[in-house]
């Protein structure tokens, strides 16, 4: 694993784009199952199938509250940085992004459509 970079962990799309889903599915969504097991996940095992299961969740509350899902990309950045830096410094960062206020006016609007 390299030196731990921590902008390039937090300022990374796909920390972004994930912390956000997770933000809006803890903060609309009541979604703190899934807030609580990213917290104690150690391995990239445990960090994927983490990921399936909030992902499987956040299916059904996006239909609900009409939002925009992770996309593909984002998921393919989250794995890098687990394969860069290891599973803590990526779980730290998701789980800040999902509990900060976003700054982007779009965050906290829903999104027409359902897509």
């Amino acid at each position: 694993m390299s030196e731990v970079k921590l902008s390039e962990i937090f300022l990374n799309e796909g920390i972004k784009d994930f912390g956000s889903a997770l933000r809006k599915a803890v903060r609309e969504g009541e979604d703190y199952a899934s807030l609580v097991e990213l917290e104690y996940v150690e391995t990239p095992e445990e960090f994927a199938e983490t990921l399936k299961k909030f992902l499987r969740r956040y299916e059904s509350y996006a239909k609900r509250y009409k939002r925009k899902r992770p996309e593909e990309k984002s998921l393919d950045d989250l794995v890098n940085l687990v394969d860069k830096y290891g599973v803590r410094p990526v779980r730290a960062a998701l789980i800040a992004h999902a509990l900060v206020k976003s700054s982007r006016p779009e965050e906290e609007e829903r999104i027409e459509g359902g897509e």
